[in-house]
């Protein structure tokens, strides 16, 4: 079927029932008929994309925001977007050990969305469950959002294989607008990574082991070691002052 089913109309020209109802049909369940696809409030009923959760200090947890993939869901029917980190009010998790669930809040006069907690994983009309936390009465731990993928995505970011050697930083913007929550660094002998791919953690600096990887909310910072041996990988897998890199990053 050729969509859309409306035609555009010129001045004057008298309404009809067709022009109508094939409007009706490309707006509710894009030119289909009722009998054969559902309408687009139901079909998005339970959308969502972008949202995650992270922990906070002071038992709380937080929808973090990136301008990349700013987080959107459906609440009753409702589309809502947040435009900057939407946190759980302090306080609202207490008393003796148990499962917490944690809501998304519609608020008639606002787009956007704020969070609540309940041990009931019962929705209210303008509520939305979007993940659990476990309360041990004195600490907040196996934060799980159930909007977030189980599996892990392909990276948010790639850099591609780039030369490395010892005693340099090397700096690559990410673009996520918030600081990566998982990264992860590979060292190959060559260019296109068609060897062993070895991450690294440490790398040998003098005689001492050292972490290279650091963050913030625009760029991954990788700082090799000072002097020319193993400084850019050491792993019982491979022992390199040189080399290529290859680092992964998800929001």
């Amino acid at each position: 079927m050729t969509y859309p089913l409306s035609t555009q109309v010129s001045p004057g020209q008298p309404t009809a029932a067709d022009h109508y109802n094939n409007l009706r049909k490309d707006a509710l369940n894009l030119g289909q008929a009722e009998t054969d696809a559902v309408n687009l409030g139901v079909f998005f009923k339970r959308f969502s994309t972008g949202v995650k959760l992270e922990y906070l200090p002071n038992h709380r947890v937080r929808v973090p925001h990136s301008s990349t993939n700013p987080p959107t869901l459906m609440i009753n029917g409702f589309m809502l977007q947040s435009d900057a980190n939407v946190d759980l009010p302090a306080g609202l998790i207490s008393g003796p050990a148990a499962m917490w669930f944690i809501f998304a809040v519609r608020s008639a006069g606002s787009t956007t969305f704020t969070l609540t907690a309940n041990t009931s994983s019962s929705e209210g009309i303008d509520h939305r469950l979007i993940g659990q936390a476990y309360w041990t009465g004195s600490s907040l731990i196996s934060i799980l959002c159930y909007l977030t993928p189980t599996s892990l995505p392909p990276a948010d970011y790639d850099s591609g294989w780039f030369a490395c050697t010892y005693n340099t930083v090397y700096s690559k913007t990410h673009g996520l607008g918030t600081c990566p929550r998982v990264i992860t660094l590979y060292h190959s002998s060559d260019s296109t990574g068609t060897s062993e791919w070895v991450r690294v953690t440490y790398v040998q600096s003098g005689s001492n082991l050292i972490e290279v990887l650091g963050c913030d909310s625009s760029a991954i910072y990788i700082q090799t070691g000072a002097t020319a041996e193993n400084s850019t990988c050491y792993s019982l897998r491979r022992l390199s002052s040189g080399g290529y890199y290859r680092v992964f990053a998800w929001a």
